[in-house]
């Protein structure tokens, strides 16, 4: 029996320019990695940078964050383009950037100075609908939450950033409801991989780091009329964190077993703002943030010894209009927040010295029209 193949072959170049992305402007669910706060691994490359993608622009921006919190501009940012970017991740040696579209993948090589290279003298390196991706604890594997709904994609990765089909070329899979692709999260153990999908849930996945192979174990579903925007997973790979919009909306928290049972912590939903969209650990895995897209904030709750959650002093925090998507950096100093609608694009919360878990603005900045996806070194 053969691999399963989602990804095709790579188009010739004169062809690319035909039936490349063009997909206009549209908004897509916050994707990109989290950064080194709480995604297992580490990188080797030096630098602490924080990557945004447009959509409304087409580009993506490379900003390095100082030790003090200041944003600087990377050489070779904004990288342009003729698509929209969908998803953004950074390997976890810090040395490449991969920028996925709803067909395509390209690569940019990270200097020691933070300067941005095209890989592959700036043609795609594979074909792939991407609506998320993340790599491997152990960075040898990128693993694509396919746009179509009912695949993950799979590409082992060369020394030099390339990429190519992994033995098994990914999963397919069906499940049942309205499946709405949103986020992918690869556990720190490496052991296993979730995929929240809209109103259709969560998808359980267990992974081998070393040959690659996945297994399609369970499919959790949220209550009628709710939708699993994101997910973050704790650095110990035993709870999963959800943020939901729709009849049921907020913060749930659920122990992870290892066949893929997702049981909740409490019957308890914890409050957010409106629309909840991002979720995000600190580096700790002792407090987590909600996006909330709907009112411009992000909810924050310190995280007990018994996963009770309990909102810190002065949450919901103000952020950028529409704000979609969040990161921590790998200092485990900050926290990033992308905004759709701006005002700002990007700001950077720093943790208060006297209240713990607080966030206070310590920089921001114009990136780009709506910025949708951060994506941090680890």
């Amino acid at each position: 029996m053969l691999p399963f193949r989602r990804a095709v072959p790579l188009l010739f170049s004169g062809l690319l320019l035909l039936s490349g992305c063009g997909t206009g402007k549209f908004f897509t669910p916050e994707t990109g990695n989290s950064g080194g706060g709480n995604s297992g691994g580490g990188g080797t490359a030096s630098g602490n940078y924080l990557f945004v993608a447009n959509q409304g622009a087409n580009s993506v921006s490379g900003l390095s964050i100082s030790s003090s919190g200041s944003l600087s501009t990377l050489t070779g940012s904004p990288l342009n383009f003729n698509f929209t970017p969908t998803a953004l991740t950074v390997s976890r040696d810090n040395k490449y950037l991969w920028v996925g579209t709803v067909s395509q993948i390209f690569g940019y090589s990270i200097g020691s100075n933070g300067a941005l290279t095209s890989l592959n003298s700036g043609n795609a390196l594979t074909n792939a609908n991407c609506a998320d991706m993340q790599t491997s604890p152990d960075g040898k594997w990128l693993i694509v939450l396919d746009g179509s709904g009912n695949a993950l994609d799979l590409f082992s990765i060369g020394s030099d950033g390339s990429l190519a089909i992994g033995p098994s070329g990914g999963i397919g899979f069906t499940v049942s409801g309205t499946v709405v692709p949103k986020q992918l999260r690869v556990a720190p153990s490496g052991a296993f991989v979730i995929a929240a999908m809209g109103t259709a849930g969560e998808l359980f996945f267990s992974f081998n780091t070393s040959t690659g192979a996945f297994q399609y174990l369970t499919q959790t579903a949220p209550p009628s009329l709710t939708s699993d925007n994101a997910i973050a997973i704790d650095s110990t790979s035993s709870y999963l964190y959800e943020a939901r919009s729709g009849t049921n909306p907020g913060l749930v928290v659920n122990t992870i077993t290892s066949n893929g049972i997702l049981t909740p912590t409490t019957s308890q939903t914890y409050t957010t703002g409106t629309q909840p969209y991002s979720v995000v650990l600190d580096k700790t895995s002792k407090y987590v943030y909600v996006a909330n897209r709907g009112d411009n904030t992000i909810s924050g709750w310190s995280i007990d010894a018994n996963v009770k959650l309990t909102a810190i002093s002065g949450s919901p925090f103000a952020s950028g209009v529409a704000v979609t998507s969040l990161g921590a950096d790998s200092t485990g100093n900050y926290i990033a927040a992308a905004a759709y609608s701006g005002s700002p694009d990007v700001t950077l919360y720093g943790f208060d010295s006297t209240t713990a878990g607080k966030l206070n603005s310590v920089a921001t900045t114009s990136t780009g029209t709506n910025a949708s996806i951060v994506a941090l070194s680890y």
